[in-house]
């Protein structure tokens, strides 16, 4: 998907003529703060993915190989590991093909059921972890370095009605489906 940057982001007086079109709908205020909210979220997300690829990682394969670096015996089902990560079995085991070509997992028989395969995290995917980790954590407190502990808690405290209005949202997407 191309990625624009969209640096001519309109302002309330923008929205407000724009909502004169369909009244009652929204308020120039709330159209702004969501473009605000997304802008900065792909901002943050650009630079966070730019992160990952220094270390030749995806966001979905730094927490696939969190999630095994914290398994019992560092290993786990490919169908765990795709409900964990909420994503389809089938995009699920490409990852999981590539990474294995990578050497940072391998498959392995489960000994309880012949039929059955586990995915185990290699020395190899944990040196990945091990080096990524502290530039993630440098990251992740750079982005929030000019937050209070106060405002932390607001944000949280906002994100959770975000959460809850976009759970209304997906509700009504639903019943059009």
């Amino acid at each position: 998907m191309t990625q624009f940057t969209f640096r001519d982001r309109p302002d309330a007086h923008r929205f407000e003529r724009t909502l004169q079109e369909y009244p009652n709908l929204t308020t120039p205020e709330v159209a702004e703060a969501f473009i605000h909210f997304q802008w900065a979220y792909r901002e943050m997300q650009r630079v966070y993915d730019e992160v990952l690829s220094h270390y030749g990682l995806s966001e979905s394969k730094f927490i696939i190989l969190m999630f095994l670096r914290q398994a019992k015996e560092q290993q786990l089902a490919p169908s765990e590991i795709a409900k964990r990560l909420g994503a389809a079995r089938a995009t699920v085991t490409k990852l999981l093909n590539k990474m294995e070509q990578d050497g940072w997992v391998k498959k392995k028989i489960d000994v309880k059921d012949k039929r059955m395969v586990n995915i185990q995290l290699l020395p190899q995917g944990e040196k990945v972890v091990t080096q990524f980790l502290p530039a993630n954590f440098k990251a992740v407190a750079m982005i929030f370095s000019d937050f209070s502990a106060a405002e932390l808690d607001q944000l949280f405290y906002l994100l959770a009605k975000i959460e809850k209005g976009t759970k209304k949202l997906n509700q009504e997407m639903e019943s059009l489906r």
